[in-house]
């Protein structure tokens, strides 16, 4: 499948498509199961190098990734039954803001030894253990598909008669102005983009999906997590950032995109120079 929107913001990278399927693709990336780890180095490697990768509830990288991708809510069971509790205070300021500093420190001694520090000091997501709590239990779209396996993989791959859940789309920051104009050409009203302060693997799955069930959902702007950032480095460059939307949406930028505002005089003087 191609994209016309792509193909006119001459996108450095082409758009990836998740899908839902309980036929696993071959030759497929794969996490190993059960193991602690950010789902966006995995991601990028579809993004710059073509690959598909796949993921099931025993594969899916983190809690807040399980939640992402689709597989119900991560975070009540998360680290071996430590929970919501220990979320919060992670969320915060780690230990500094857990209520059982010495049972969090336990805690995090089944993390990763690379991911301890950070676990310890805290993400400094939201500014108090309530927030945080909110954000997991009420604040969080969540979703629980009924297919075994969730994809990503090169739109350019997905074949005639599979219709994506998700088209993403990885732009710098003038192609991501170019996506919101045209984007606010389709949508009534002034508030055509999502912007979730939350995790980057949600920011293309969990509120992606949330706006998928709307009668006219909107797009999600992404790659805002400082973390995700971290853990891919340089592989998928600074200026980069995601626009994610429902497949029904993508339909409408690309009859739009036909004749729209990339073939106009400004976007033109724009793009090239």
């Amino acid at each position: 499948m191609e994209s016309i929107t792509a193909e006119k913001l001459k996108c450095d990278y082409g758009p990836v498509a998740i899908l839902w399927s309980n036929i696993k693709p071959d030759g497929a990336l794969q996490i190993k199961p059960h193991v602690q780890t950010c789902i966006m180095p995995f991601f990028a490697q579809v993004v710059t190098k073509g690959k598909t990768v796949v993921f099931d509830r025993e594969t899916y990288g983190c809690p807040g990734a399980r939640a992402g991708l689709g597989f119900g809510n991560g975070y009540y069971d998360a680290f071996n039954g430590a929970g919501t509790e220990f979320m919060a205070a992670f969320f915060v300021k780690g230990k500094e803001s857990s209520k059982d500093p010495e049972t969090y420190c336990a805690a995090v001694q089944h993390i990763p030894k690379r991911e301890q520090p950070k676990f310890l000091e805290g993400e400094r997501l939201h500014k108090n253990t309530q927030k945080a709590k909110r954000f997991m239990i009420e604040d969080l779209p969540i979703t629980d598909i009924a297919e075994k396996y969730v994809i990503f993989t090169p739109l350019s791959e997905v074949k005639n008669g599979e219709n994506p859940i998700v088209v993403i789309f990885i732009a710098n920051p003038l192609q991501i102005t170019g996506l919101i104009t045209l984007v606010g050409a389709i949508l009534e009203g002034t508030d055509p983009i999502r912007v979730p302060p939350m995790a980057a693997c949600q920011q293309i799955g969990a509120f992606v999906y949330d706006e998928a069930k709307k009668e006219h959902p909107r797009a999600v702007l992404g790659y805002t997590d400082l973390a995700a950032r971290v853990n891919v480095g340089k592989i998928i460059p600074d200026n980069m950032f995601t626009f994610a939307v429902p497949f029904s949406l993508f339909l409408e930028m690309e009859e739009e995109a036909k004749d729209g505002v990339f073939d106009g005089p400004i976007w033109k003087e724009l793009a090239e120079t």
